[in-house]
């Protein structure tokens, strides 16, 4: 609603013209209250000025609600609250006091939801510019693969230029004959092998698939294989012991087959490439990440340090719930660091917050769903609601008893205009369940932060047979595409 109010022309116009406005809102409020004082009982000196003032702050800010509240209220005070006609305070305190207090609260409304929509666009334009990023490099990529593409068709055509290209680069050229079964190596593959070149560039099949890694070969072999009976592309990863003694290196190939006039694979033409330093920045990548989980944990440990050191009146309870919720979070944050922060399945986080439950899964508890990959922000999300939502079963529902059941079940469901994700959480053959007297931290965490996080809509139901619990939101609020 305050992105529409602020879309209004009158927000645009200049000052002289906002506080003309202002008071004509402030001259109408006063007729109104004029007009209608006959119909009024006594005890309404504010009846139409409360109004002026929240429609000044909505079109033309707080400064002209201030105004407008100053003019509403002098004009109440003096013509409307007894003794009338006078600015004597004496009876008046409470009517006064009960004005500011309302207008004060109307205004930080204003002002704070005024300052959330200023926020929303700032984060929706960031989210933008984002996305047009995004987009911009997926279009550099699928560049490069044609460019590649195109690249390996010219190769028969330009062997000079592309040797010269490939030896830039650092990548390995390799041809094979399939009627005589000859594979031709240029000088780039002899190096990357370790092997010294022969004049003629010919080197065996089997001594190639002898310079695979063993645990590899049989694999490559297949794809290569693959690649000839269907005369089509392929692209391989895999790891080669140099014949020089060398350590282990990775290798990245790219092949195509070209067929001959009876339609049969006549060629196939590949590429070599060592991308073992690229590896090593993976592994290096991974060792970063595992450090960075390990000083976040560490991080943890720390508040429950501080937690532990807090007095209350009910500490040991407040101990044992905040301890359980940051051992929550935690295990939230080691399923996003062991997927690298990227894809991270529901079944997978829920099947790690209900970890202390693993020997019921299978038999009292069930879990099912479609394969569903979860944003970082909606893996702690949801990740809080279900351990609360179990920590409440094993309290008072269907986990307190031996033989209380707990269904749980996920799907996509498409829709007109975006597809949506239904969650449920069902419990039965648990104790009678009563609804709540007073709803706490665990109830905001399963209802409204679920709501404002996803976007969706909880529904909780007390029934007397057993609980359960329902999301529904928008499928792009949780995917990890929403990241």
């Amino acid at each position: 609603m305050t992105a529409w109010i602020m879309r209004l022309p009158l927000a645009d116009q200049n000052p002289v013209l906002q506080l003309a406005c202002t008071l004509a809102m402030f001259a109408a409020a006063w007729f109104l209250r004029v007009e209608t004082a006959p119909m009024l009982p006594p005890g309404f000196p504010y009846v139409t000025f409360f109004p002026a003032v929240i429609i000044t702050s909505f079109l033309f800010g707080i400064r002209f609600g201030l105004i407008s509240a100053v003019l509403c209220g002098a004009v109440a005070y003096y013509y409307f609250l007894t003794p009338a006609y006078s600015f004597s305070i004496a009876g008046k305190q409470v009517a006064l006091g009960f004005y500011v207090f309302v207008v004060a609260t109307d205004l930080l409304l204003v002002h704070g939801m005024q300052a959330a929509n200023q926020q929303l666009i700032k984060e929706r334009e960031l989210n933008l510019n984002l996305a047009n990023a995004k987009a911009e490099l997926v279009l550099e990529l699928q560049q490069r693969v044609i460019e590649r593409k195109n690249a390996i068709d010219d190769l028969r055509e330009s062997e000079v230029k592309t040797h010269l290209a490939t030896e830039t680069a650092g990548i390995g050229l390799w041809q094979w004959h399939i009627p005589t079964g000859h594979v031709t190596w240029d000088k780039a593959m002899f190096d990357l092998y370790g092997m010294p070149p022969t004049t003629d560039g010919l080197v065996k099949y089997e001594d190639y698939m002898a310079s695979v890694h063993p645990e590899d070969a049989a694999n490559q072999n297949a794809v290569l294989l693959d690649t000839v009976s269907r005369c089509g592309a392929s692209k391989r990863e895999f790891r080669i012991l140099p014949r020089d003694g060398g350590d282990v290196r990775y290798i990245r190939a790219v092949e195509t087959a070209r067929a001959g006039p009876d339609g049969q694979t006549e060629w196939v033409v590949g590429t070599n490439l060592d991308i073992t330093e690229e590896k090593n920045r993976e592994r290096h990548i991974q060792l970063l990440m595992g450090e960075i989980n390990h000083r976040a944990k560490n991080l943890l440990a720390v508040v429950l340090s501080v937690a532990s050191q807090t007095r209350g009146v009910d500490h040991a309870d407040f101990l044992k719930k905040f301890s359980a919720r940051i051992r929550s979070l935690a295990a939230g944050q080691d399923v996003l660091v062991e997927n690298q922060w990227k894809r991270v399945s529901l079944d997978a986080l829920i099947r790690a917050q209900l970890n202390h439950f693993k020997d019921l899964i299978g038999s009292r508890i069930t879990i099912s769903g479609d394969s569903v990959q979860l944003s970082p922000a909606a893996v702690q999300t949801i990740g809080m609601a279900v351990h609360e939502l179990a920590t409440n079963a094993a309290k008072h529902g269907a986990l307190s008893n031996t033989k209380g059941r707990i269904d749980i079940s996920w799907q996509k469901i498409a829709g007109k205009t975006s597809d949506r994700l239904v969650m449920r959480w069902i419990e039965s053959e648990g104790p009678p369940v009563f609804p709540p007297k007073e709803h706490g931290f665990g109830s905001m965490v399963t209802g409204k932060v679920v709501e404002m996080g996803l976007g969706g809509e909880v529904t909780a139901n007390f029934a007397p047979t057993g609980f359960s619990w329902q999301l529904d939101c928008p499928f792009d609020q949780i995917s990890e595409r929403a990241a």
